[in-house]
């Protein structure tokens, strides 16, 4: 009786642990303020870089997280390697959309833009994404 107790309490515990139901927060509304504060823009830029131009490529990836992460309104700079070794995606989050645009225009954005142009394998791919500033404001304080 005693090993039966203990295998069916051992299958309670491996079927919790098998359980495949996601388990999905309860929809939350949130009522957003407009304005120029209320979303903050993140910008994804997946690149395949050719194999003979990666140092050159790392030279100008360094660069630019450097010069990007020190903006102001610049909340994180981040880039991953991918498996590949000659694939990257590069995250930046902005304040809002006109800072990154004006950061766009700035000479070290246009030098690595020119670095991308020369090195890629494959055209770069760039989203942008809208989040609202609260959750960015929740989950860095």
């Amino acid at each position: 009786m005693q090993w039966r107790l203990q295998v069916n309490r051992l299958q309670e515990l491996i079927d919790q642990l098998e359980c495949k139901a996601p388990r999905l927060e309860p929809l939350h509304e949130e009522v957003l303020t407009k304005g120029p504060d209320s979303h903050i823009l993140v910008a994804q830029r997946q690149v395949q870089v050719a194999e003979e131009a990666l140092q050159d490529f790392h030279r100008a990836l360094r660069c630019y997280v450097d010069f990007t992460g020190a903006q102001t309104h610049c909340l994180h700079v981040s880039a991953q390697k991918m498996l590949d070794n000659a694939s990257f995606t590069l995250y930046e989050f902005w304040q809002d959309e006109a800072s990154w645009r004006r950061h766009q225009q700035s000479a070290c954005s246009k030098a690595f833009q020119r670095i991308l142009i020369d090195h890629l394998r494959a055209p770069d791919t760039l989203t942008t994404v809208f989040f609202p500033a609260s959750w960015w404001i929740i989950n860095n304080n």
